[in-house]
């Protein structure tokens, strides 16, 4: 087999596709960090309610909290939550080989959820994270067949 036809191979892989996931994974994380703190307060009603989400204070199951340190922190756990989606299809690429049963539906329910996040981003926030994880939820899904198929 020529260099080139394994180098095609190779990057149409499970494993290839796992690790391109991870990376568009990470590109998220990065696109939602770019809008940090989450509030660009360019006009003089954003500048209010921001001040405002700052200074209600509310209790939930007997912790305080202002309405804008959840949102923040909710931005922050995002951030986190996508690192971490990334970091686990990249160590679970490695598996392909060794549980492809196992690990199709592992591929296959994070592309449902990639799925159900491209729904959310493009009802909710805006068409880059729609784009990415439409892609994501395709890619998975790719990987779940080839890994159903792979011999066992």
């Amino acid at each position: 087999m020529s260099n080139t036809k394994a180098r095609s191979r190779f990057l149409l892989s499970p494993v290839a596709l796992l690790r391109l996931s991870s990376l568009l994974f990470v590109f998220l994380m990065f696109g939602h960090m770019s809008a940090y703190p989450w509030s660009s307060a360019s006009s003089l009603q954003e500048a209010q309610l921001v001040a405002s989400m700052k200074s209600t204070d509310f209790t939930f199951m007997g912790e305080r909290s202002s309405y804008w340190g959840l949102y923040f922190g909710w931005g922050i756990l995002v951030a986190l939550l996508l690192f971490t989606m990334a970091a686990m299809l990249w160590l679970l690429s490695d598996l392909a080989r060794l549980a492809p049963r196992r690990l199709s539906l592992i591929a296959a329910v994070v592309s449902a959820a990639c799925g159900g996040g491209a729904y959310i981003s493009f009802r909710y926030f805006y068409v880059p994270p729609f784009l990415f994880f439409l892609a994501n939820c395709v890619i998975l899904l790719i990987v779940a067949v080839q890994l159903l198929r792979a011999p066992a």
